[in-house]
């Protein structure tokens, strides 16, 4: 499909003033569900519909959950790649504006994804990393950011944090979407920039030294030994002897 004329000059008018409002525009045009005024508004568009929306139980109007994140990007990346291709994305979008809307024009969604990839697919290989969609979606801070320093923690401030964690109260902190929301809050924190696979690569180093019985759970006496593992490997990302976690560690 072709990008429409309204669609491209406001890309292109907006280049010379930084990515900061280019990303506004985005952040606009998926707030108000397609109903952005820098895209045109087909009508004519055959209007999708499916009563099955992933996103159904999500709420995306405030903040979202850094869990719930990972979470709709688990879901959406649905080949593994660790990257949001274009047709992921269409369908992420498909039912973020049938959640916001009830229907969505199939023209709408071609034309956000063609906004979105013209502004942040600088290389045009038709990927969008974790990183990106972050900065596109109004994420929550990363808990991080009201914490003391992991190793002198508070009583309260751990209390506090695997609770954010905890999000269903069951005692513990699933080793999936949950303790990949915990490393990436980390990274954010610390001001790196949030990459699937590596945060995949602390995962599994975590997993390795702190779920000895492998059931997949986190609970509160382990945590400690999770944060000071999930730094350390953070910490770590960036040497070049690093090879990721100990041979058998992949869960």
């Amino acid at each position: 499909a072709v990008v429409s004329t309204r669609v491209r000059e406001a890309v292109v008018s907006t280049q010379s003033t930084g990515k900061t409002f280019i990303n506004y525009n985005v952040k606009l045009f998926i707030e108000e569900g397609g109903r952005s005024p820098t895209v045109k508004q087909a009508s004519s568009s055959p209007l999708m519909s499916d009563p099955k929306n992933f996103l159904s139980s999500f709420h995306l109007d405030d903040k979202i959950h850094s869990t719930d994140f990972i979470e709709i990007w688990m879901h959406y990346d649905s080949d593994r790649s660790g990257f949001m291709e274009q047709d992921e994305v269409a369908a992420f979008l498909t039912d973020l504006f049938k959640k916001k809307n009830g229907a969505v024009d199939a023209e709408i969604v071609t034309q956000a994804v063609q906004q979105i990839f013209l502004t942040y697919d600088s290389n045009n290989d038709g990927q969008l990393s974790m990183n990106e969609l972050y900065t596109i979606l109004d994420v929550e801070d990363s808990i991080f950011g009201d914490m003391s320093n992991i190793e002198t923690m508070e009583i309260h401030e751990f209390d506090a944090l695997f609770n954010h964690y905890d999000k269903s109260g069951q005692g513990f902190i699933d080793s999936d979407a949950a303790l990949f929301a915990l490393i990436s809050d980390m990274m954010r924190h610390n001001g790196e920039e949030v990459n699937a696979h590596e945060v995949q690569r602390v995962r599994k180093a975590v997993l390795a030294v702190c779920d000895s019985d492998g059931n997949g759970r986190i609970d509160k006496s382990e945590l400690q030994l999770v944060l000071k593992v999930a730094s350390q490997a953070v910490k770590r990302l960036t040497d070049e002897d690093w090879d990721g976690p100990p041979e058998g560690a992949n869960r």
